[in-house]
């Protein structure tokens, strides 16, 4: 049965707390008018998963109730103990009243019961929310404060790359969206990671997942997508194939995007072997200081283009290479 809980507001009001993790709940209706405010690229996920097509991916919605009236939410994706907190909303003639810190408490409380490993959260650097975050035991990370996480144990993001050596290559699928924003916040060297959906450097990718999976599904879009996939299910790779979006839908070309774990069995030729390659012009792009990038490239076809120099801060290069 799921947890629920009831907590004294600071007006007096009593707020009852339960969890909608099921797309028949009653409620339902009245959680999507809650988060109707919510940009398309999430009411996606919504949909699908109030269509039963989301699968392998567990999701929460922690919501309060005073009297028959929901008045907050806070949702949780996770696949195997690794999460996503977000979705964080109090109407706005409710709020003041403790309803965002009592949710707080009761979805922590849920994961730690359910010995969840870790959930992270994207938020602005030292906004009100981030403080609230902070306040309830959510970390910044170092490289990235906006972005924070919360493990009720000990945690390392480098404990789901220790198979990475026995990663397969697979479609995009569902479940991989909590690991694929940790992944792409992993302190690699590699500077460019997904030029076509603006993954660069130490970046978070909660929404570009969400735009990635919606491409890829649609048979409209001509974008392939593939990832590499620890044997827990974790993202330790990802790879598009995309028509070129910079000129407004005037170039005839596609951009390949690779980005791979540096400790993988194959870094990146296992994904390359996925695709159906158009028969049109294709670029890809790599910092000059990304040999493995740049030598997978060269192994599946690609041949240097153009070498643009003191490209990046710190003088690096930028290397296209492209392939017919």
């Amino acid at each position: 049965m799921s947890m629920s809980q009831s907590h004294r507001l600071k007006n007096g009001e009593s707020l009852e707390c339960s969890i909608i993790d099921d797309p028949a709940d009653p409620h339902v209706p009245e959680l999507r008018a809650l988060l109707g405010h919510k940009g398309d690229i999430w009411q996606y996920h919504i949909d699908e998963w109030v269509g039963v097509r989301v699968k392998r991916l567990e999701t929460r919605f922690y919501v309060g109730f005073v009297g028959d009236e929901m008045v907050g939410n806070i949702m949780t994706v996770e696949h195997k103990g690794v999460g996503i907190m977000g979705h964080v909303f109090t109407p706005p003639q409710h709020r003041r009243k403790g309803i965002c810190d009592a949710l707080m408490v009761f979805h922590m409380d849920d994961f730690r019961s359910r010995e969840g490993t870790v959930l992270y959260l994207n938020t602005g650097y030292e906004s009100p929310p981030w403080h609230i975050y902070r306040r309830h035991g959510y970390q910044p990370l170092m490289a990235r404060p906006g972005s924070m996480f919360w493990a009720p144990g000990e945690w390392d993001p480098r404990q789901l790359y220790e198979d990475v050596g026995r990663s397969q290559a697979g479609k995009l699928e569902w479940h991989h969206w909590p690991s694929m924003n940790i992944f792409t916040q992993m302190p690699f060297e590699q500077t460019v990671r997904n030029l076509t959906y603006g993954l660069h450097a130490v970046c978070p990718s909660e929404g570009q997942f969400l735009v990635i999976k919606r491409d890829a599904d649609s048979e409209r879009s001509n974008v392939q997508a593939r990832v590499l996939e620890t044997r827990d299910g974790h993202i330790a790779g990802l790879a598009t194939l995309a028509p070129e979006r910079r000129w407004g839908g005037a170039a005839a070309t596609y951009v390949f995007d690779l980005f791979v774990h540096p400790e993988a069995r194959q870094p990146g030729g296992e994904l390359m072997d996925e695709f159906s390659w158009p028969d049109a012009h294709v670029l890809a792009y790599a910092a000059e200081t990304d040999q493995t990038t740049i030598d997978v490239l060269a192994e599946h076809g690609f041949h240097p283009h153009s070498h643009i120099e003191r490209f990046f801060t710190g003088g690096v290069g930028l290397v296209v290479m492209d392939r017919d």
